[in-house]
């Protein structure tokens, strides 16, 4: 058994492309998703390539451990990036938003991010390997009725600085990744790319799924030896730190 990469929310956006673009590199892929579906598909376009896919809900602790428990039988686990997340449904403000939801998202997208680092932080010391979080622009800029996303990702960046730390003597880099605002299904649920003022980004345009590959690549390779506890902000220029 070789080494293997995990992918989470796999099965779409982000994370499909980040899982796409490692198979193409040959690299062995463990993709995970709620939606086991989207796997199905996912499988079905790299029938001959390198992958297993996994059905998890990053929220539970017994489903992350159960997908651990599949990347150690599937081999050593060199890197996770951990792309699952979820999108908010209400866009208001916060007096208008359900509670259940903002419980929710932050049950998704943080307590999801802090149970996959605690699952997986160990596997990837036994190859000093590398955990690749997904955070977002919005962690910095803030974004207007959006309250619940936004608490949720600054947690995502916060986790990966203190991740960072605690996973640095097991010879393990944890880093985070910000994408700006970029085309994918759950962007859309919020708002249509199309429409999306791209004024402010000096590169003018929305982000596609594929740009997020070039740092993930990095973070998980040996060019980014000693980098950790850093957020890699991916989004045109419209947000620089």
């Amino acid at each position: 058994m070789g080494a293997l990469v995990v992918v989470t929310g796999a099965g779409r956006g982000l994370g499909r492309a980040v899982a796409e673009a490692l198979l193409a590199d040959g690299t062995a892929v463990l993709a995970a998703d709620l939606d086991g579906a989207s796997l199905d598909a996912l499988r079905a376009a790299h029938s001959d390539a390198p992958l297993t896919t996994h059905v998890a809900d990053v929220a539970d602790e017994a489903s992350v451990a159960a997908l651990a428990g599949a990347a150690r039988g599937g081999g050593e686990v060199a890197a996770v990036v951990h792309c699952a997340a979820l999108v908010a449904v209400t866009r208001a403000p916060a007096a208008d938003i359900p509670v259940e939801e903002f419980d929710r998202v932050l049950a998704v997208n943080a307590r999801g991010s802090w149970l996959v680092g605690r699952a997986f932080i160990p596997l990837l010391a036994e190859t000093r390997g590398s955990l690749v979080l997904f955070a977002s622009e919005t962690a910095f800029t803030g974004s207007q009725g959006l309250s619940h996303y936004v608490a949720s990702k600054g947690a995502v960046v916060s986790l990966a600085r203190a991740f960072a730390r605690e996973a640095a003597p097991l010879g393990v880099r944890v880093n985070a990744i910000a994408p700006g605002f970029t085309d994918t299904e759950g962007a859309r649920a919020i708002g249509d790319p199309a429409r999306y003022d791209t004024s402010a980004t000096p590169l003018g345009r929305v982000g596609q799924p594929g740009d997020m590959v070039g740092a993930v690549r990095f973070l998980i390779g040996d060019g980014s030896a000693f980098v950790t506890g850093q957020t890699i902000h991916v989004n045109g220029g419209r947000h620089v730190s």
